[in-house]
C-alpha cells in the first residue's frame, strides 16, 4: 500500500474538520445576540451599583471585598469581549442596544443578595443557551460563560446563603431557557422586568427542551426547567443603564 493511499483518508478528515458548516450559523447569531444582552445586563448591574454599595472606606475588610468584586466585574467585561469576538464570525450579528433597569441596593448585604440572584439567573441562562447552539465554537463559548458566572454566583452566594450546597440536593446547577429568562416573574430565573422588552429568545434547533434536574431532552411540550427560588423582591429603587454608563469606571 502506497503512502499516498494512506494519506487520502487523513486529508479527507482534515477537510471535514474545516467544513464551513462548523462555523456559526444564523441560528447561532440569535444565541449570541441573546448572550450579548445577558452579558451587558450583568455587567451594567456591577457598573451601576458597586461604588454605591462599597463606598471608599479605610476598613481593610471592605477594601478587600471591593477588590474581589472589581475582579468579578473585569471577568464580566471579558465575557462580553468573547461574545463580540465569536459574534464577528456569525452572519448578521449585532450586539443589542438596550435600556436596562437595575435594582439599587442601599447596603453591602442587599447588594450581595441581588448580585447572587442575578448571577445565578445569568448562569442558568448560559447553561440553557448551550442547548440552542449549532456550532461547536458557540457551544464552547456558552460553556465557558456559564462556568464563569457560576463561580461569581457561588462566590457571592456563599456570603448570603449558608446552605448553598445542601446535603439533600437533587439537581445540578439550574438551567433557565430564554423564554423563562424573558418572563417578568418575580423570582430567580426571570429577568424580563429589567429588560424592557429589548431581547428576543432564540429558537431551539431541536424544538422545545425539557430541562430536568439532571438532564435535558427534546420535548413536544413547552420547555421546563429546574426549580426556581421564589425569594420575594424588595421595593428597592431601580436605575437605568444610562446611569450605569455615566458611572462606569
Amino acid at each position: 500500500m502506497h503512502f499516498s493511499t494512506l494519506l487520502i483518508p487523513l486529508l479527507a478528515g482534515a477537510a471535514t474538520a474545516q467544513n464551513p458548516s462548523c462555523s456559526p450559523t444564523s441560528s447561532d447569531t440569535q444565541v449570541l445576540q441573546f448572550a450579548s444582552g445577558l452579558s451587558s445586563f450583568i455587567g451594567g448591574f456591577f457598573n451601576s451599583t458597586v461604588n454605591s454599595a462599597f463606598p471608599n472606606s479605610s476598613n481593610a475588610t471592605m477594601q478587600a471585598q471591593k477588590r474581589i468584586i472589581m475582579g468579578v466585574e473585569r471577568d464580566n467585561t471579558l465575557g462580553s469581549q468573547a461574545i463580540d469576538k465569536v459574534g464577528a464570525m456569525a452572519p448578521g450579528f449585532t450586539a443589542p442596544s438596550c435600556s436596562f433597569t437595575y435594582p439599587m441596593p442601599n447596603s453591602t448585604q442587599a447588594w450581595a443578595f441581588w448580585a447572587a440572584r442575578l448571577e445565578t439567573t445569568v448562569t442558568g441562562a448560559f447553561v440553557a443557551l448551550a442547548g440552542f447552539t449549532q456550532s461547536p465554537e458557540v457551544s464552547f463559548l456558552m460553556a465557558r460563560l456559564a462556568a464563569s458566572h457560576s463561580s461569581h454566583a457561588t462566590l457571592i452566594g456563599s456570603r448570603v446563603n449558608s446552605t448553598l450546597f445542601a446535603q439533600n440536593a437533587t439537581s445540578l446547577v439550574a438551567a433557565f431557557p430564554p423564554d423563562q429568562v424573558l418572563s417578568t416573574r418575580n423570582e430567580t430565573g426571570s429577568l424580563g422586568m429589567f429588560f424592557g422588552g429589548c431581547l428576543t429568545a432564540p429558537q431551539s434547533p431541536c424544538g422545545p427542551l425539557a430541562i430536568g434536574p439532571l438532564a435535558a431532552t427534546p420535548s413536544s411540550g413547552a420547555a421546563s426547567s429546574t426549580p426556581m427560588s421564589s425569594t420575594p423582591m424588595s421595593s428597592t429603587p431601580v436605575a437605568s443603564s444610562t446611569a450605569a454608563a455615566i458611572r462606569k469606571h
